[in-house]
């Protein structure tokens, strides 16, 4: 088995890597098993052919002194899609829960989800969160969010 192809495993065993990631991985190496130069894994799981198309992702992590509490990676385009679908689905809100929102402060004909899409894709680049905090059982956690 090559390098590549146990590092991914490693990576997923560890918790870096979804399985499904961790499969479009292994479909990768695969498909390029046949071009001249083979594609690289990172240490944040991207492949060398990933990094080339120019993908972004908003990535999060929540990691504890004990173990991989979250991590996720969402490619932005999927952001993208997804916040045209948000936008669609909350004009099935009721309009009795959409009054009891406002009175909370939260107006959902004024939440411009498409727009932060597009912030997210377009200006935003490196960190946007970066917060560690005390727990008393679960120790040190450290929060994590960034597009790259």
């Amino acid at each position: 088995m090559s390098s590549e192809k146990m590092k991914i495993l490693e990576m997923i065993q560890e918790g870096k890597l979804t399985a499904a990631e961790g499969m479009d991985l292994l479909k990768a190496i695969e498909e390029g098993s046949s071009s001249k130069e083979p594609e690289r894994i990172t240490e944040n799981g991207l492949a060398k052919k990933e990094l080339l198309s120019g993908e972004r992702f908003l990535r999060v992590r929540v990691v504890g002194e004990k173990a991989l509490k979250v991590n996720v990676n969402l490619p932005l385009s999927l952001v993208r899609y997804a916040s045209k679908l948000i936008v669609y689905a909350m004009s099935f809100v009721p309009a009795d829960k959409r009054a009891e929102l406002e009175q909370k402060g939260l107006d959902l004909q004024e939440l411009d989800v498409e727009g932060l899409a597009r912030i997210l894709e377009e200006t935003l680049d490196g960190k946007i969160v970066d917060v560690e905090v005390e727990d008393p059982t679960e120790g040190r956690i450290k929060v994590e969010v960034c597009v790259e």
